[in-house]
């Protein structure tokens, strides 16, 4: 009967607040009795177990107002902003009627077949070092983007400067630091502070008549590669992809989730959050999915975690397995596009709860190898010729079946599209809708038709406050939103409890009594102690007993008649 009388009383509220102003006695430091700190309500509220309805009705019209007021007022740091980005460049040129071969013949007017080789990079440094300088190759298996029996030049466009770069790979230093890449002989090193960059590679083939040139199959790529620390060598300063690793992908940056050696498809996904997590923390990933650590369990050296994903409060998924720097636990949940990667785990001092190096992704994307991820572009990994163990001599080669977790160093996507075999100057060849391969004859001046890349490129990119993304080569950090908000937060309401449910001795916030010493155990209580007084003749008051209840201040909202009551409640909603 109480509990419904509550409830009833709720829906009352607009009527209880049309009253007007009302004539309360106020003892103690009632104006300074904060029913709720940083949106969460202080205090309890009690009504007596055998009171009438109208003391109940005031119980809860008073829980309603403080429910009313549980939000937090200032400046949105959890707003987000929408940012358009454009960007436009065009590489070095490379005028393929001053590509000598024997000193006579210009690279178009060879035999047709003929090919030449280009290549841009997000810096120059990069596309440089690919061309070997020994043998006038690039450092690309052969057979791989050209024939090098038919190949008469390779040559560096040198940047693309709106292709993007990621400078630091692993952000938060997952994996240990082993030798620089240029001083060792195989591939058993890493840098923590590695990078990843957006490399163009294309193979055109002469026409034999002085203005056209052939486009292969399988001749034209786009690359994201992982390097050491400023050294740009391909075959000394690549280094393998790891789990949690950041590399540009089409102009934005993301994180490698997983690597599935099973399904041969990479997976990667935009940062939401990269930290520590507490065994049994909550962590609100937005559109409704939280993460939560439920368990993380130690055997010997061993740990394993225990993970849920839940949408709207429901588990969805949910994932148990060991994890370690060389094992981390990865969790892919397709229809959310949300990825997880969890790399170590611990147990504090006392060993009664865990930790988890923690990454949680989302908008996470499939590339699988061997399938077209844009219409006639086809997922494959970057990978170097395994017929040599010493990676100062190995060169690029693709694969598009089969991942090899120790040979992956950047993922890519390679052209399968028709032969496009009357590329002429004023035409384009669009590369992963991204980037163009073009020519130019600089109206149709007989010395020149010059080859090079371009991008002219927009991309959106949300951000909340505070977070950093890289788009199109440009870091962008949304430092604040200058708005004033008033931001909801996820409690309930305060329900009003009965005398018999709290005591005193044992409350462990401030309490808010409703009703005089006859319909309410606890006032009479103070009363019996001498710390209010109260009579049937008592006018609405609000009183403020000091520490009275377990070291919290005590609220009494009471009068010497129901009408009193109600009247000081009344009065209270009104201050509030």
């Amino acid at each position: 009967k109480k509990i419904g009388a509550i409830a009833a009383g709720s829906a009352m509220v607009a009527s209880a607040l049309a009253t007007g102003v009302f004539a309360v006695e106020k003892i103690g430091d009632v104006e300074g009795f904060k029913v709720i700190d940083n949106g969460e309500p202080t205090a309890d509220i009690v009504v007596g177990s055998t009171a009438a309805a109208a003391d109940v009705v005031s119980a809860a019209n008073v829980a309603a107002k403080v429910g009313s007021m549980m939000f937090k007022e200032g400046e949105a740091a959890s707003g987000s902003a929408k940012l358009t980005v454009k960007a436009s460049a065009e590489s070095d040129d490379a005028n393929l009627k001053s590509l000598l071969t024997n000193g006579t013949n210009d690279f178009t007017e060879l035999d047709a077949g003929k090919e030449a080789f280009v290549v841009a990079a997000a810096d120059s440094d990069y596309s440089d070092a690919l061309i070997n300088a020994t043998t006038g190759f690039a450092n690309i298996a052969d057979n791989v983007l050209y024939d090098q029996a038919k190949l008469a030049a390779a040559v560096s466009l040198g940047d693309l400067s709106t292709l993007s770069v990621v400078k630091d790979i692993d952000p938060s230093d997952w994996y240990a630091d082993k030798n620089k890449a240029a001083d060792v002989a195989t591939k058993d090193y890493y840098d923590q502070d590695g990078d990843a960059v957006e490399m163009l590679m294309a193979t055109v083939a002469s026409n034999d008549d002085g203005k056209s040139l052939t486009v292969d199959e399988d001749g034209v790529l786009y690359a994201s590669i992982a390097y050491d620390d400023d050294n740009e060598d391909f075959q000394r300063a690549t280094q393998v992809l790891k789990e949690g690793n950041r590399l540009p992908f089409l102009g934005e940056e993301y994180a490698l989730v997983k690597l599935d050696t099973d399904d041969d498809i990479v997976y990667l996904g935009k940062e939401v959050f990269d930290g520590v997590l507490k065994e049994g923390d909550t962590y609100n990933i937005g559109d409704g999915y939280e993460l939560k650590v439920v368990a993380i369990l130690k055997s010997g050296d061993e740990y394993k975690i225990s993970l849920q994903l839940m949408k709207d409060g429901k588990v969805v998924a949910e994932k148990f397995d060991k994890v370690s720097a060389t094992s981390a636990l990865k969790m892919i949940y397709t229809p959310g596009n949300i990825g997880i990667v969890v790399n170590e785990a611990w147990e504090n001092v006392g060993q009664d709860y865990g930790y988890g190096s923690t990454l949680i992704t989302k908008d996470v994307i499939a590339l699988e190898l061997g399938e077209e991820y844009i219409p006639d572009w086809e997922v494959v990994t970057i990978e170097k010729d395994t017929t040599t163990d010493n990676t100062k001599d190995s060169k690029m080669t693709l694969s598009d079946d089969k991942i090899t977790k120790d040979n992956t160093y950047g993922i890519g996507l390679q052209y399968v599209g028709d032969e496009e075999d009357n590329f002429k100057s004023g035409k384009a060849i669009k590369i992963a809708k991204y980037a163009e391969l073009e020519l130019d004859d600089e109206d149709k001046e007989d010395t020149k038709l010059n080859l090079f890349f371009s991008m002219d490129e927009t991309k959106e990119a949300t951000l909340a406050a505070g977070q950093k993304v890289t788009v199109l080569n440009s870091d962008i950090t949304l430092s604040e939103v200058m708005a004033d908000a008033k931001a909801p937060v996820a409690f309930k309401a305060p329900l009003a409890v009965l005398d018999t449910e709290v005591s005193l001795d044992a409350a462990n916030k401030k309490l808010i009594l409703v009703g005089g010493p006859v319909a309410n155990a606890l006032t009479k209580e103070l009363a019996d102690a001498g710390k209010i007084e109260m009579t049937v003749e008592s006018p609405a008051t609000l009183a403020v007993v000091a520490g009275a209840a377990n070291g919290n201040d005590v609220l009494v909202v009471a009068g010497g008649d129901r009408a009193a009551t109600a009247e000081a409640a009344n009065a209270l909603i009104e201050m509030l």
